[in-house]
């Protein structure tokens, strides 16, 4: 009788759990790929890249009302709006000059939530692959994005291809024509 009882409970436990790991996790895993989302934070900080208010101003015709930061040293600028920054998706513009690769270094010291890679990865990737790098990764945490793009000069059609393509996450790309390259 008993034994009965146990097989029906047993049968009962592998019945409820057929499926399970089966459904969507709400979370990415390392490798898929994600759409860029609001609310949405674009960075910049003192060491300027070209292009970034024309890049802001596209991404905010495409995402409606989102967060810009620019023109103060980075780790004070962001310092002021941390909160709301950590809350949103973010994406950090940097140029690949030693300067603004010290402004990421900063950053990273202080608040290394908010950089995808860490210092001394991005210093290794740009010398594999020279920029323009983007890299993006999810924060469990949080349940945000946080994006990092290196380069002299960003624009409107990079802008359109980060909204209209599902972007890898943890491996490094850049923009070519009009096209996502990845480069690991």
């Amino acid at each position: 009788m008993y034994r009965k009882i146990l097989v029906i409970v047993l049968v009962l436990i592998a019945v409820g759990l057929v499926g399970c790991g089966t459904t969507p996790s709400p979370t990415p895993t390392p490798s898929e790929t994600v759409n860029l989302e609001s609310p949405l934070y674009i960075i910049e900080g003192e060491n300027q890249v070209e292009g970034f208010r024309d890049f802001f101003e596209k991404m905010e015709l495409i995402y409606g009302n989102m967060g810009i930061l620019g023109g103060y040293p980075l780790v004070e600028g962001v310092e002021e709006y941390i909160e709301n920054i950590r809350e949103c998706n973010s994406i950090l513009v940097i140029p690949p000059i030693p300067e603004g690769i010290q402004e990421y270094c900063n950053l990273e010291s202080k608040y290394p939530d908010l950089c995808p890679l860490s210092s001394v990865e991005l210093e290794f990737k740009l010398e594999s692959y020279s920029s323009p790098l983007i890299y993006l990764t999810y924060d469990i945490q949080t349940g945000t994005l946080r994006v990092v793009i290196v380069a002299d000069r960003v624009d409107e059609s990079l802008a359109k291809l980060l909204a209209e393509e599902e972007l890898p996450l943890n491996v490094s790309f850049r923009e070519e024509d009009g096209q996502l390259i990845l480069l690991e």
